[in-house]
């Protein structure tokens, strides 16, 4: 159910921003007469970061130290991008919102790969109940990741480009828990062409930025980031300042070097960075960011919580007077009744009356991106419903157009809400799991499903019970009522449809990580070896495999 797995080396992330490149250019020792070196021509380019969901973690944080550009007639020529980046990136932050890796002049060429670099000792999880998993439990498959372009970037002169690098936090490889309880980081990167080109980006939610103002310009100004790099910041008359010492409205002359800065950020098609919003202060800024995922709902003293940069959630006051949008231009309405449409998981901006008030009263909220999520309880011709047991059931009539997907398998997409229906079926702990993106409906002041992605049910380790044959193989496993189950698990072997099938092996203490091609499943997938599967449902009513991982050694 998803594309073959092809490399191991799924290691980096990046957490940078401003991209240096160094271009040296010589002239000929032999040559009494000294002439000028004609300059390599560059073109200007940015690399994005994006992110899918996970509800699983609070935090995946990694220091990423290379980023460079691999020449499409010649790998052997690789740009150096970025060197040396001290600053940690929460993954998990990056579902709604785009993180500017790196802007730059790179030389003219068609470049088809990028490769990134992380220290692995750097790495930080944080799972969702606020556990930091020790760092000697984390376990790193390498040290670099090759990332492929699906569509290559060629670089001109003239012109401007973006690459969209985008990390999956849901697929069920990216962190693989092991028999003894330590965790694998298999980080699935890829590369998502944007259909709109330079013009979709001016449609994309920037990341904030902070830092130190380097210099001050008539219409720009340059910031030194927390990533170490510098970024030029283009100003016009729709910025908004403000003075956080005087807790005032600013402007563009409040700012001097060495001022602290909190920059909100937006790109022109031409690839330059203009600010919308920059907070500025000669003492440090508050801990607090503008934007983040909500975290809880307190219905009874109309709060919002919300995660923060540091870890611990604000609690954000909404007011009578509070006005709620979805995506900027959809009004949901005003005032403390909103918080009944607003739920965990949404990815939320908020514009606060006073950013220094305690506790922070809310101005505005935008809600960037409206989710839900969990275990699919019914789903008929018309709407489905995803089970809370807490929060209580929430039911969604499809939007039109709705589509629906396996994740990792964007591209067979389906647009027939039956027989999404018909592969809503689970029994014991496989129960169907899935996430959707909502979108307002204002005729009946509800969300509906705009989508939703049938999630891999990643099922307690087990052992092979039947040794792989005719593209089967039995797991048993004890499922959550202590009871011992048992499913056939279907690997489908066309090519760029396989499951992903890896073998752990620990060998005294060392841990590594080989995926299993199809001609050696019958040999290594064979009873009883340890065993974890993520399986997808199919519309006939039966599982196929998106993931087996078999562990040798534990």
């Amino acid at each position: 159910m998803r594309p073959a797995f092809r490399t191991l080396s799924l290691l980096a992330v990046p957490a940078l921003t401003t991209l240096a490149l160094s271009l040296a250019c010589g002239g000929s020792a032999s040559n009494p007469v000294t002439t000028a070196a004609t300059p390599t021509p560059t073109g200007a380019t940015s690399i994005i970061l994006t992110d899918a969901p996970s509800d699983q973690w609070s935090a995946v944080e990694v220091v990423v130290t290379k980023v460079t550009l691999l020449n499409k007639a010649d790998h052997t020529k690789e740009v150096v991008a970025f060197e040396g980046a001290t600053a940690k990136i929460n993954l998990v932050d990056l579902d709604s919102v785009g993180e500017l890796l790196a802007t730059a002049q790179l030389p003219v060429g068609t470049y088809d790969a990028l490769r990134i670099t992380i220290d692995p000792t750097s790495v930080n999880l944080v799972k969702a109940d606020g556990t930091t998993v020790p760092s000697s439990q984390v376990h790193v498959a390498g040290a670099s990741v090759l990332v492929g372009l699906s569509a290559d970037l060629v670089v001109t002169a003239t012109g401007s480009n973006a690459v969209q690098v985008d990390f999956d936090l849901g697929h069920p490889l990216f962190l693989v828990q092991l028999p003894n309880g330590d965790w694998v980081m298999n980080l699935q990167v890829k590369h998502r062409p944007n259909a709109n080109g330079m013009m979709g980006m001016g449609q994309l939610m920037f990341r904030h930025r902070r830092g130190t103002i380097a210099s001050v310009g008539t219409s720009s100004f340059v910031m030194h980031t927390d990533s170490g790099n510098d970024l030029t910041v283009n100003v016009d008359s729709g910025a908004w300042f403000f003075d956080a010492d005087a807790k005032v409205v600013g402007s563009l002359a409040g700012l001097t070097a060495g001022k602290n800065a909190l920059v909100k950020l937006r790109m022109q098609p031409d690839g330059g960075i203009w600010a919308v919003r920059v907070w500025y202060g000669a003492t440090a800024l508050p801990g607090w960011t503008p934007e983040g995922h909500v975290v809880g709902v307190d219905g009874a003293n109309n709060k919002l919580l919300v995660s923060t940069n540091v870890g611990l959630p604000r609690a954000i006051a909404i007011d009578t007077d509070t006005t709620f949008t979805f995506q900027t231009s959809q009004t949901l309405g005003t005032g403390q009744a909103l918080l009944a449409n607003v739920w965990t998981g949404f990815k939320v901006q908020v514009e606060v009356k006073d950013p220094l008030q305690v506790p922070m009263h809310a101005k505005s909220v935008n809600i960037q991106r409206a989710v839900d999520g969990g275990v699919i309880k019914a789903a008929t011709a018309t709407a489905f419903t995803y089970q809370h047991l807490l929060a209580g059931d929430r039911a969604h009539a499809y939007a039109n157009p709705f589509t629906w997907w396996y994740l990792g398998f964007p591209g067979a997409t389906s647009t027939s809400a039956g027989t999404f229906a018909a592969a809503v079926t689970g029994a014991g702990d496989v129960r169907v799991q899935g996430v959707s993106d909502l979108l307002w409906n204002g005729g009946t002041s509800t969300w509906d499903a705009s989508s939703a992605i049938f999630l891999p049910v990643a099922l307690p380790q087990g052992t092979i019970s039947s040794s792989y044959n005719g593209g089967q193989l039995g797991f048993t496993f004890t499922n959550s009522t202590a009871a011992s189950q048992t499913i056939t698990v279907s690997l489908n072997t066309t090519v760029g449809m396989q499951p992903a099938v890896l073998e752990v092996v620990n060998q005294s203490g060392v841990v590594t990580v080989t995926p299993i091609p199809v001609s050696a499943w019958a040999t290594k997938l064979v009873a009883p070896a340890k065993t974890r599967v993520a399986v997808v449902p199919k519309p006939d009513g039966s599982f196929a495999a998106y993931a087996v991982v078999v562990f040798t050694g534990f």
